[in-house]
């Protein structure tokens, strides 16, 4: 049986497939059957995923890819100076 989930909060592309394939393995299995696929169901700055997996997706996973889409904070280099 497969479930089918929304994610929603601009969850990018690349972080939802990595994370379903480290979740549930690749996306065809070798007899061809669909173990996981998504689709977009909407573009821009709300986009949502219609996410089909074994499992639901927990709500707790979900707010975790939302939190790896974020951008990365640039490292800082050398010793912040005082402002005297």
């Amino acid at each position: 049986m497969s479930y089918t989930t929304a994610v929603k909060y601009n969850v990018q592309e690349d972080v939802l497939k990595a994370w379903l394939e480290k979740t549930f393995g690749e996306s065809q299995t070798a007899t061809g059957l669909f173990n996981w696929s998504y689709e977009s169901v909407s573009d821009g700055h709300s986009s949502i995923w219609r996410v089909t997996a074994p499992r639901e997706i927990t709500d707790d996973e979900r707010h975790q890819l939302k939190l790896d889409s974020l951008p990365k904070k640039a490292p800082t280099f050398g010793r912040r100076r005082s402002s005297d």
